[in-house]
């Protein structure tokens, strides 16, 4: 469309001057807008060429990162066996696993009952082992070691040890001093 020059619009009635004022200003913030999109759609591109490269970057140091991770984090499960009544709590890495006998059942519920509350303690088989499981990975610096070879070594081997260890790392929810034994 052809432009108006100032005499031409001059020349028109005021509506319609303003209008054309409008149309015209319309017009150059259509043409800002459309330059800046523009420039939104260049950074845009380059900026999902550096999102790909860094998703490259990532996917081929991953299994190396993984390795390290392997070898560094140690898995901790705790099995109750049923034919013995016993706990037994698995210490694995990439390279190596060792087994920590725990207590029979009976045991294990005398050495922890007096850290809870009455109406807290629950001697069930999934309770004991969640708060096994919850002491052990707290305190597992304490009671293995991880040698040049990546194997896992044992510092403590007794549970009463063990629950001394956590008990002087402060980390009890609840501690009863009345429930405690006399020794």
């Amino acid at each position: 469309m052809k432009k108006f020059t100032n005499k031409d619009i001059q020349s028109l009635n005021k509506k319609d001057q303003n209008l054309i004022k409008n149309y015209d200003k319309i017009l150059t913030q259509e043409k800002v807008l459309k330059k800046s999109l523009i420039k939104l759609n260049k950074q845009k591109v380059k900026l999902k060429k550096e999102y790909l490269e860094l998703i490259n970057e990532r996917k081929k140091i991953s299994s190396q990162v993984k390795t390290i991770y392997n070898k560094t984090f140690i898995t901790i499960s705790i099995v109750f066996d049923k034919r013995w009544k016993t706990y037994i709590c698995i210490f694995k890495n990439s390279d190596s696993q060792k087994s920590l006998y725990l207590g029979k059942h009976d045991l294990i519920v005398d050495s922890l009952s007096h850290y809870y509350r009455k109406d807290e303690f629950d001697n069930s088989i999934d309770f004991l082992k969640s708060e096994l499981k919850k002491i052990l990975i707290s305190i597992q610096n304490k009671i293995i070691s991880i040698n040049n070879d990546n194997k896992i070594l044992m510092k403590k081997k007794k549970l009463e040890n063990i629950i001394q260890l956590y008990e002087e790392s402060g980390n009890w929810d609840y501690w009863s001093i009345d429930n405690k034994k006399k020794s």
